[in-house]
């Protein structure tokens, strides 16, 4: 939206050029910078407080453990994607369920694009996951909804060792999941 250049009428605006390459770059930014900031946070206090999802690869699919504060349950969850597109801007969703079908996944534990975890996929994975994706998930806690976002980097997993109880973060920083709900603030999230 900070790149937007042209009117409602479809006209320039007046007082602005057209943002250019560099401009509709720094433009995506200003509008995906916040929202990677605030990746998976409950709250904000002073600042941003960053929480990060973990991740591993369980069989020969992915393995998600998003952060939850007590009595949270997932509903939903999505993988997406940033538009390679500079002018349409945005997120592609390549991947989208609902329904949760057991404790784990409504737990917030669940393996993406498989038919075990969620009643209802709104909308299938075509082709392997990419390196890079954020997942968002749709929670609700004391009966109201609520988000959540957690970035996978998948090249991570190359090197890493983990034990059955453990994922690791787009950071490389290896968790269990107790760690990875510790981190959640749950104090006013709305």
């Amino acid at each position: 939206m900070g790149d937007e250049v042209r009117s409602r009428e479809g006209g320039a605006d007046r007082g602005r050029r057209r943002a250019g390459r560099w401009g509709r770059c720094a433009g995506a930014l200003a509008g995906v910078l916040p929202v990677a900031m605030l990746v998976t946070s409950c709250v904000l206090t002073n600042g941003p407080v960053i929480t990060y999802s973990g991740f591993r690869m369980e069989g020969a699919g992915l393995l998600v453990a998003m952060p939850l504060c007590p009595g949270e349950t997932v509903e939903g969850a999505e993988i997406k994607v940033a538009r390679e597109d500079e002018e349409a801007g945005g997120f592609e969703t390549l991947w989208s369920a609902r329904e949760p079908r057991t404790a784990a996944v409504r737990g917030g534990v669940f393996q993406v694009n498989s038919p075990h975890g969620f009643a209802r996929v709104t909308k299938e994975l075509s082709g392997a996951l990419p390196d890079e994706f954020y997942v968002d998930t749709r929670q609700v806690r004391n009966g109201e909804a609520v988000s959540g976002s957690g970035y996978v980097d998948l090249t991570e997993l190359d090197s890493a060792e983990l034990r059955d109880d453990e994922f690791i973060t787009h950071k490389g920083e290896v968790m269990t999941r107790d760690e990875i709900n510790a981190q959640a603030h749950c104090g006013e999230k709305k």
